[in-house]
């Protein structure tokens, strides 16, 4: 499993076009506003990652199918989020913990913490993400 604890998440890149914050506020019922909605934070880091979901899954030694779940997450916002901006992303893995229980098995618990870059380099946004990442009971 190449899922350690400082391996890098591939870099990538995201903007946040306007149609999509209209749309992110329209889904989480707040009044659209050219500001985008803090939520959208974890939708940049996770869509800007160098890698698509099961991808990053695979790289970490999980299927989609095995049912790798998000156990948790935390947004910082230092910055402000714009629409048209291109934000650099770029992550690592935090920490690998393995576990056991009752209904999953063997599975790890990776936190991985991504972070947003405007192009002035100044971070915007870092999001921690935690996955439960099934290793037992068939799992990969």
């Amino acid at each position: 499993m190449s899922a350690v604890a400082g391996a890098a998440i591939p870099e990538g890149s995201w903007t946040l076009q306007p149609h999509e914050n209209w749309l992110g506020h329209d889904a989480l019922y707040s009044v659209p506003a050219e500001e985008p909605h803090p939520l959208m934070a974890f939708v940049a880091a996770v869509r800007g990652s160098g890698l698509g979901v099961a991808e990053l899954f695979r790289s970490w030694g999980t299927e989609m199918a095995d049912g790798p779940m998000l156990t948790a997450s935390t947004l910082e916002l230092p910055g402000e989020l714009r629409t048209g901006v291109e934000y650099r992303v770029s992550g690592t893995v935090e920490s690998v913990v393995r576990k056991s229980g009752r209904t999953m098995g063997e599975f790890d618990l990776l936190t991985a913490r991504l972070e947003l870059r405007g192009p002035d380099g100044e971070t915007v946004a870092l999001v921690r993400n935690v996955y439960a990442l099934p290793r037992g009971r068939g799992a990969s």
